[in-house]
């Protein structure tokens, strides 16, 4: 059964859109700092360990003729885990503190942190909040914020367009051409992608984001030139750094007042650049063969020139990444505050 893209699978992925957006935000919101990278990379990890599960369901299921009726009844489970689950989360404290619920902001980071780090982090929460100009909208986003935005969409697009998922949906089609078990074969694809994420999880927060999407990117740039010369080696290595760290990246590097726009923008260009893939894989692998993968080494070194010019952001609390892209694209420019009765008529009228 090969893994390709139908029209049918619609609502699901504007559900598996809408929870790729929340799920790294709220992730981001809530670790403290020095795990930000780790438990931000889970999300990654638990996709990857999904589609490995999905993957072993599928081999009893596809010759089966009422396979399609277990194989949806299997994700029922997990459905309603995250369902039931949802009522013991905590909200986020920054998104209370946005609301003017700062009591509540302050008890959440009490359960979560030990009492000086939760006076300090809702401190910094609070002056951040305090300092900007409220909710912040598409107009009146500042230049620096559209700077950071520009970073975002580009990290996301180039994590598809380096050919990962390639594999991931067309994986059948080039063990087939490959005369190989295309089933088999897309399994343990599919556990190669799970456990190279493995990594990601201990390592986002003792190497850096930075050199991971370092290294990344130039495991694919190998594996890329590999496929394009050989064309015999089977599926290209999933390397550990690419994927995780971009979630990791794009939920910390955005102010509070325009980071669930941000987020949700970034996450956009992840789709789309998903839904390219999977209209253009089969294009190219038709005309240029496994020369397709020098085309996806293309977008590997453009994504590693970009990862080389990114601040590092490990260990560094939400409400001080601003300040590491000062020294990247200098001082922001002084920005029009915005008048006093949209102020004093948005949340911050709570928080003074």
């Amino acid at each position: 059964m090969e893994a390709s893209p139908s029209p049918g699978s619609m609502e699901h992925s504007l559900r598996r859109g809408l929870l790729s957006t929340v799920v790294s935000l709220y992730q981001s919101e809530l670790a403290p700092s020095h795990l930000r990278g780790n438990l931000t990379s889970l999300y990654q990890f638990m996709i990857t360990l999904g589609i490995l599960v999905a993957a072993a369901a599928d081999i009893p299921l596809v010759g089966r003729e009422d396979g399609w009726r277990y194989a949806i009844f299997l994700q029922v489970a997990p459905a309603l885990v995250l369902l039931l689950g949802m009522f013991l989360l905590p909200r986020s404290p920054r998104w209370l503190v946005q609301r003017g619920r700062t009591e509540e902001a302050l008890a959440v980071l009490q359960r979560l942190r030990d009492e000086a780090k939760a006076q300090e982090e809702f401190k910094e929460i609070l002056a951040s909040w305090q300092s900007s100009s409220g909710e912040g909208s598409w107009q009146d986003m500042s230049q620096r914020t559209r700077q950071l935005l520009a970073v975002g969409v580009a990290l996301q697009l180039l994590q598809q367009l380096v050919g990962m998922n390639a594999f991931m949906y067309f994986g059948p089609r080039i063990f087939r051409i490959l005369q190989l078990d295309e089933n088999r074969l897309q399994a343990l694809n599919n556990g190669v992608n799970c456990i190279s994420t493995l990594p990601a999880l201990f390592l986002a927060d003792r190497c850096g984001r930075r050199s991971l999407l370092i290294w990344g990117a130039s495991g694919m740039i190998l594996a890329c030139c590999t496929m394009g010369v050989l064309g015999i080696t089977g599926p290209p290595g999933k390397e550990m750094g690419v994927k995780a760290q971009v979630w990791v990246y794009c939920a910390e590097i955005f102010p509070l007042q325009h980071r669930s726009k941000c987020v949700g923008l970034t996450t956009m260009s992840n789709w789309l650049g998903n839904f390219l893939i999977a209209q253009v894989s089969p294009v190219l692998l038709e005309s240029l063969g496994f020369g397709s993968f020098f085309v996806f080494g293309f977008f590997s070194l453009a994504a590693l020139l970009l990862a080389c010019w990114l601040p590092e952001t490990k260990g560094i609390a939400l409400e001080d990444i601003q300040s590491l892209f000062d020294q990247k694209f200098g001082e922001p420019q002084a920005h029009k505050p915005a008048p006093a009765a949209h102020v004093l008529g948005n949340k911050t009228s709570g928080l003074i």
